[in-house]
């Protein structure tokens, strides 16, 4: 064999073990990214769920005790100044 065919066969070898390598992290790459997707729609789905049942209450609640406050700090004052004559 010459020299020039080593160092053909030598180049296809490692041509082809780089390829199986970067074959191999790709799949494994894949099998991560696969993972972060499902991790990332549990995520999604918590955090609308605390939207929905914690937030979205407290909300509400605050909105109700700002509408309410008006008639509640004039009906004080009213029994303050009953309570004073």
């Amino acid at each position: 064999m010459e020299s020039l065919d080593i160092l053909y066969l030598t180049l296809s070898v490692c041509i082809t073990l780089l390829t199986v390598f970067l074959s191999v992290t790709l799949v494994y790459l894949l099998f991560i990214l696969r993972d972060v997707v499902k991790v990332t729609d549990q995520v999604k789905e918590l955090v609308d769920k605390v939207n929905t049942y914690i937030t979205k209450p407290i909300l509400l609640t605050k909105s109700i005790i700002e509408f309410v406050s008006p008639f509640i700090q004039g009906a004080q004052e009213r029994v303050g100044k009953k309570r004073r004559d």
